[in-house]
């Protein structure tokens, strides 16, 4: 028979389990009472915090261990060696953490830990928020045998073995997608920061860079400002240039670092290259110094950087696969500089004199908004808009091969005291700018812009964009046919039969004729109508010479001869006479199908060329096919 006592102690014990049970269902699970069930696959593993939440990052391993902290600064080392921590790797370790899925998972004495990469050279990985509480803290083995499909994205991915250590997951160890393995492979070596820079492009003021050939800064007033050349003399930059630079010098990575104690550095050079940046709002520049390569072929060089002086870096000065490498990046004052060799407000924009040494001056105006109009022979036409294109997008989008001199006193080394083009733009109030062209006495060719020193070597193929003669000015326009006034087209191919089409207006019907015999019947209306279409106003692509040898060679023998015929009427409306203009065609030698026709219209003085397109338009096979 129990005990007074015994039953009481029993009655007691009852009472303190049904109330940490009855807590426990308060508090929404049981998982203190009867363990806490393994998180099923296809859910996170650790989904109840932010990336930003993160504020430490805690790794252990048989390599050592280290401590991070988020700063401003960047990440940084709390443990020795002291230094930033590669943000890449840390972004990597927190997305890993949050990213893990399940895809299955078992007890730990059902698996061999030592085999899955848990036990001996584990890593231990732990991520804690400001104020030191504990977000996710795991053990990470090797990869598992499991390998997940990624349907959306069609890509196999790894898993694996994570063993969690928080209370109620210690006895599980999941499958778990992902792999950061790579990271710990030097044990904790990369996680140290290989790029010398930390920096938010968008907020720097200034780029100085000293090297053999003396120092240049870059620099702007405001974070909005475009960048310039502050010295050695004031110029405007190559905004592709600048980005290749920031972006150059954000991800400039040494292939290998080392604490500054093992390293006996070089002696210091005034020739040797240092790199400084500065941000709005900072008060000292950050410097990077790289010191003489031991040898002129060698591919690296010793570098130190001002916030980091602890660490040396070795930096690639010659081409790395896959990495930038310090040559890669602009450096110089001509590498930098804006090549463009205008900047024109086309807005503003109201007269354009061209003036080549061979021929006369062509003049382009405009009053808004009224169209651009040229004077050629003495006669105002309204001028060729694709000609004025080519013009304009060549000095504002041209850009130099080379710069020749910044100081140049004399011009005549570069055929530009005896210029064999010039071009003046002048704008509202007759402000404007002038280009001069010359040609050296080895075929070179250059530009200066009058009233300064500098001299720009420039291609060739620039020259050649850009439209000197009066005839290429001419509007485009080859013709205009009046459907009321049509009364026939003939058209001979090279067979040299000729196909005779008559037009009723009023009708809006076509006959026809070949040798003799009525067609009419096999001519498919829909196709006439979409030719005379294309005749009624008739573009050409570029106006040529009169005499032109190719185009008269080309047209002796031509693809295609056409003959409109309209009629003429007095000033009452009453029929006067037929009067016919007679169109040749030939293919531009060369490609094949030709992507140009050489053309001649009776009574124009100039011949042209015609785009491939417009010619299949009028040399349609009219007949019926059905």
């Amino acid at each position: 028979m129990r005990s007074t006592a015994f039953t009481l102690f029993l009655a007691l014990l009852a009472l303190l389990v049904c109330g940490a049970i009855g807590w426990r269902i308060k508090e929404g699970n049981l998982d203190a009472i009867f363990g806490m069930p393994p998180v099923p696959p296809g859910e996170r593993l650790y989904r109840s915090f932010k990336a930003e939440d993160v504020q430490r990052i805690r790794i252990s391993g048989n390599s050592g261990e280290g401590s991070f902290i988020r700063t401003d600064a960047g990440w940084q080392s709390v443990q020795e060696p002291i230094d930033r921590m590669d943000p890449r790797s840390a972004g990597s370790i927190i997305g890993f953490t949050l990213g893990m899925v399940v895809h299955d998972s078992a007890l730990r004495d059902e698996i061999n830990e030592e085999q899955a990469g848990l036990e001996g050279g584990r890593i231990q990985i732990e991520l804690e928020s400001a104020d030191g509480k504990s977000l996710a803290k795991y053990r990470m083995g090797g990869l598992t045998p499991m390998k997940v499909e990624d349907v959306e994205a069609k890509q196999i991915h790894p898993t694996v073995f994570i063993n969690p250590r928080e209370r109620g997951q210690r006895e599980y160890v999941y499958a778990c997608s992902g792999n950061i393995l790579p990271l710990f492979k030097d044990g904790l070596k990369r996680l140290r920061d290989h790029r010398p820079f930390y920096f938010n492009p968008t907020a720097l003021e200034k780029v100085r860079l000293r090297g053999n050939e003396g120092e240049l800064t870059l620099g702007r007033e405001t974070p909005q400002s475009a960048w310039r050349i502050v010295k050695p003399l004031e110029l405007g930059t190559d905004p592709a240039a600048v980005k290749t630079l920031l972006e150059g010098l954000f991800n400039l990575q040494a292939l290998k670092i080392e604490n500054r104690s093992t390293v006996t550095l070089p002696p210091a050079s005034p020739k040797a290259w240092q790199v400084a940046l500065q941000s709005f709002g900072q008060e000292k520049e950050t410097v990077l110094d790289i010191f003489p390569p031991e040898t002129a072929d060698a591919r690296t060089a010793l570098a130190i950087v001002s916030d980091r002086p602890d660490t040396v870096f070795e930096i690639p000065i010659k081409p790395v696969p896959d990495i930038i490498s310090f040559s890669d990046l602009p450096l110089s004052v001509n590498a930098l500089r804006d090549p463009k060799l205008t900047n024109l407000n086309i807005a503003s924009l109201r007269t354009i004199s061209i003036r080549p040494s061979t021929g006369p001056e062509i003049l382009i105006t405009r009053e808004p908004p009224k169209p651009w109009t040229a004077v050629i022979d003495g006669r105002s036409h309204q001028a060729n808009e694709q000609r004025l294109f080519d013009l304009l997008k060549t000095v504002t989008s041209g850009r130099a091969v080379g710069f020749e001199s910044d100081a140049a006193a004399d011009l005549k080394p570069w055929g530009l005291d005896r210029p064999f083009l010039s071009l003046q733009f002048l704008g509202e109030g007759h402000q404007g700018i002038q280009l001069n062209f010359g040609m050296d006495g080895y075929g070179g060719y250059f530009v200066n812009r009058l009233g300064t020193p500098t001299v720009m070597r420039i291609d060739p193929q620039l020259i050649s964009s850009i439209a000197i003669h009066p005839h290429e000015w001419r509007h485009a326009l080859l013709w205009t046919i009046s459907r009321v006034d049509l009364f026939a087209i003939e058209r001979i191919d090279p067979t040299g039969e000729p196909l005779n089409l008559y037009y009723d207006f009023l009708n809006e019907t076509w006959k026809a004729e070949k040798n003799g015999v009525d067609l009419s019947a096999e001519i498919d209306p829909a196709k006439a109508n979409f030719m005379l279409t294309a005749l009624e106003k008739l573009n050409v692509s570029r106006w040529l010479s009169g005499d032109d040898p190719d185009a008269a060679a080309a047209l002796a023998t031509p693809a295609l001869i056409l003959t409109v015929v309209e009629k003429k009427v007095d000033d009452l409306g009453d029929f006067k006479t037929l009067e016919g203009r007679e169109l040749k065609l030939a293919p531009v030698p060369g490609k094949s199908p030709p992507q140009f026709y050489y053309g001649s219209l009776s009574g124009e003085q100039n011949l042209f060329l015609l785009d491939a397109e417009t010619f299949e338009k009028i040399s349609l096979d009219l007949m019926d096919q059905r």
